[in-house]
């Protein structure tokens, strides 16, 4: 019977290790890393409604931040693609690769970032048919000036000592109020808020890595980059328009040492600037003496309020409605045994650019 066992082991154990054959074993060695994971929602006509899920692995002057998107459009899902991705930071070579899992690829960068490459960019450029389409612009266009009436920026600190995802955290929340005019003095009104909580670094060794890596890369590539240090890259070039030339302002959202552990921003507009003109129309009015007629003139300008209303709704400048949400929680900081391969493109993958 010890013999008959022997012969049906024998078989399995041999198919167990025809399957690890294929496999191929990391090598490189294991060092203490920083693994900061994170969740990311955006919604808003001015960024896709997703979902995003990242990693972070951070070591000495080596950083990979690995994300996974999950779009809430299936359209856009298609068009936008590269839904496992990575940003390889390597300060000791001073360049960056863009790593794409799924079509298992890479470009490679300055510091500064690749150009042209980023999902959103190219949702952009390849999401729009209409080549007569623009963009939402606060700034304005060529065809229509708009001039800065009112910019207001505060920071106020709001609480001390909470608890936020198992970090101990205070709390900040941050204003822009912007007014701009047309030339014929219509406006339009915006404004930011972001509540954002900041843990001591101290308290948590992961944490401590990734900030140490942040601030060496800021003072090496951008020194003056305070939205940055907040947000991810594409929620920073969205609200670029806020920070331009206010850099000195910006400073008061990172007065304080931390790391931001739990950010919501919102950004309400009412847009009235750069509207084509339209001829003004009375209201048609009851007429007794032709009602059929004049309840449908009526019964029109309803319907054409409603539809304009509308519009509105779907543009996200709908009363009340934000034109941007962004919630970006750290959900777990944690320093961890990880081989050195987590800061290298993995082989085989093709490169597509060299910027």
């Amino acid at each position: 019977m010890k013999n008959l066992k022997l012969s049906f082991a024998v078989p399995g154990v041999a198919l167990l290790l025809a399957g690890c054959a294929g496999q191929v074993v990391d090598k490189t060695p294991v060092v203490d890393v920083s693994v900061i994971k994170a969740s990311i929602r955006t919604s808003g006509p001015l960024l896709p409604d997703a979902t995003q899920t990242t990693v972070r692995y951070t070591a000495g002057n080596k950083s990979t931040l690995e994300t996974k998107t999950e779009y809430d459009s299936w359209i856009t899902s298609k068009i936008a693609g590269d839904n496992h991705t990575a940003e390889i930071t390597r300060l000791d070579k001073n360049l960056l690769w863009q790593v794409n899992y799924s079509a298992e690829n890479y470009a490679e960068c300055p510091l500064a970032g690749c150009s042209s490459l980023s999902p959103l960019e190219q949702l952009k450029n390849e999401g729009s048919d209409d080549e007569d389409t623009e963009d939402y612009n606060p700034a304005g266009s060529d065809s229509c000036k708009v001039e800065v009436k009112k910019f207001d920026f505060t920071v106020t600190p709001k609480a001390k000592g909470r608890e936020i995802n198992g970090f101990i955290a205070d709390q900040y929340v941050a204003q822009w109020d912007l007014v701009s005019e047309d030339d014929q003095g219509n406006r339009d009104k915006h404004t930011v808020t972001m509540d954002y909580w900041m843990a001591d670094v101290s308290a948590n060794q992961a944490l401590k890595e990734s900030h140490d890596f942040d601030q060496k890369y800021y003072d090496k590539v951008i020194a003056e980059t305070p939205l940055a240090r907040l947000l991810d890259q594409n929620m920073e070039k969205v609200l670029a328009f806020f920070s331009a030339g206010k850099e000195n302002e910006m400073k008061k959202l990172t007065s304080v040492n931390g790391e931001p552990i739990s950010v919501k921003l919102e950004w309400y507009a009412d847009i009235n600037a750069c509207q084509e003109a339209e001829t003004k129309k009375d209201d048609p009015e009851f007429d007794a003496k032709d009602p059929v007629n004049s309840l449908k003139d009526m019964a029109g300008s309803f319907f054409s309020e409603q539809a304009e209303k509308g519009a509105k709704k779907w543009m996200g400048m709908e009363d009340g409605k934000p034109l941007v949400t962004y919630i970006r929680e750290v959900t777990a900081a944690n320093m961890s045994g990880e081989h050195t391969s987590r800061f290298e493109v993995p082989k085989d993958f093709k490169l597509i650019d060299r910027q």
